[in-house]
């Protein structure tokens, strides 16, 4: 059954409310940050659309403050050591300073660091974290980046058949980014990945020599989220505009109404079954109803089938040629969509960053309680809201 194009109200609440229940039931109650002072960087971006806008230095500066809570060292004390440091070991024989060896020295930090993102909930925090991360805590005391950089490890939107799960391969005196990860595995498995798989080399980094660094601490992971009511409207006007940005050409091509990946499954076969449950007995997470059925998403995107390509003159149109000609509460409504239900190529984001905050909090709740804390590996999970 198709929802009516006439009810816009009742879709788009239903499009926004299914994650704001789940966003504000764990984040808001406070289950996925059980100390807050500790396990939590606060970032405050009163606009968060204008990140190099008016202000920037007052947030960087916050941002330096509270790097404290990723990093264990004095951002003062580690520049002036690695500085004393590298002053040693630029030094070659003829006395010229070596800027190679500088920039690709080992770290001694035993942690790898991840930082992840999703559309519209920080892309540009997260490049800034990145880069402050590394002219803070500059090695050996800090990570190296990566030779991806800024840049995702594994591809976006995607996993493996077999482990349901992005591979990232971490490894210890890193800092990576990926952005949208699918986090479809069970929590033991996705633990595994993140903490015992970068052991293996196989994401060997070639611009470090992180690999003599043989004492491995676990992960600590910088999770951007946003409000899904905001995280709607802001996509919906960053995409209803001219010019499109080079990066989103993307809006030209795809069908957004798509809910498969391009082998044919299924995303809500996906991210369903952690977001269709009552309860979360390792989180003390309890609702008395279920997040969301199948019937909904299934009405969500019979609703955007129903504004996708069936107006007069947009027949053939693509879906940016839609959001400039829709009516604001019918762009919204397909904007919408597609960030929620499309599983083909750039959609999706708001109910797989849902399944993610869920499936990362479950995953360190059992490494604290499981044999891999045995392993003296931590598991830390620092979530971020663009709204607070």
């Amino acid at each position: 059954m198709h929802y009516s194009a006439k009810r816009p109200v009742v879709v788009i609440a239903l499009l926004v409310l299914t994650a704001i229940s789940v966003y504000v039931s764990i984040i808001n109650r406070g289950h996925l940050d059980e100390e807050k002072e500790t396990s939590t960087i606060m970032l405050r971006l009163p606009n968060a659309e204008n990140v190099h806008g008016n202000g920037h230095q007052h947030h960087i500066n916050h941002r330096r403050r509270r790097l404290n809570n990723l990093l264990p060292s004095d951002p003062a004390s580690v520049y002036t050591k690695s500085t004393n440091a590298n002053a040693n070991t630029q030094k070659s024989s003829n006395g010229n300073t070596d800027n190679a060896a500088a920039a690709h020295a080992s770290s001694s930090y035993n942690f790898a660091v991840l930082i992840i993102s999703y559309h519209k909930t920080g892309h540009d925090l997260q490049e800034d974290l990145v880069k402050l991360l590394i002219d803070e805590f500059p090695t050996p005391i800090g990570p190296n980046i990566t030779a991806k950089g800024v840049k995702s490890l594994v591809r976006r939107r995607m996993h493996t058949p077999v482990h349901l799960c992005s591979r990232l391969y971490l490894q210890p005196g890193t800092v990576a980014v990926q952005h949208a990860p699918d986090l479809f595995c069970n929590a033991e498995k996705l633990a595994k990945i993140l903490l015992e798989e970068g052991d293996h080399r196989k994401n060997k980094d070639s611009n470090s020599n992180n690999i003599q660094n043989n004492k491995d601490l676990g992960v600590k992971i910088v999770h951007l989220v946003r409000n899904p009511f905001s995280m709607a409207v802001s996509n919906y006007h960053y995409h209803a505009k001219k010019p499109i940005p080079r990066p989103e050409m993307w809006i030209t091509r795809q069908n957004p109404c798509q809910v498969t990946y391009p082998n044919g499954e299924l995303f809500a076969d996906y991210v369903l079954p952690s977001l269709s449950k009552r309860s979360y007995e390792a989180l003390n997470i309890n609702y008395d109803s279920r997040l969301i059925l199948r019937s909904e998403f299934e009405a969500i995107a019979n609703d955007c089938e129903s504004l996708y390509q069936t107006r007069k003159g947009l027949e053939t149109a693509n879906q940016f040629e839609h959001l400039m000609n829709l009516d604001a509460p019918d762009g919204l409504r397909l904007a919408t969509a597609e960030l929620t239900i499309q599983g083909d190529d750039n959609g999706g984001d708001m109910l797989r960053m849902s399944n993610n905050i869920l499936k990362l909090k479950q995953a360190e709740k059992i490494v604290q309680n499981s044999w891999m804390g045995g392993r003296n590996k931590e598991f830390q999970v620092y979530t971020l809201s663009l709204d607070d």
